[in-house]
């Protein structure tokens, strides 16, 4: 693991570490995403398909709703009421 810093200028911007940049492969015109999780923030590269990056994402709390398709039944039924 590695870690570096950045300053925050007076107008919020910052420049990405030599190190940052080469671990991830950013290359100037590159567009990044800033991922929030509670009070942590991951920087990663925007990936050339969003579609297939964020498949997947929230299987848990389908999961815990019961699927997809009771989630989407109890819904429709409440609209019936």
């Amino acid at each position: 693991m590695a870690i570096a810093t950045a300053r925050v200028s007076p107008r919020n911007q910052l420049s990405l570490p030599r190190a940052v940049r080469r671990a991830l492969g950013i290359e100037p015109g590159d567009t990044v995403l800033f991922i929030v999780e509670g009070d942590n923030v991951r920087l990663v590269r925007r990936p050339s398909d969003l579609s297939a990056y964020t498949y997947g994402l929230g299987k848990e709390d389908w999961a815990r709703l019961g699927g997809g398709d009771a989630f989407l039944r109890e819904e429709r039924a409440a609209w019936e009421e």
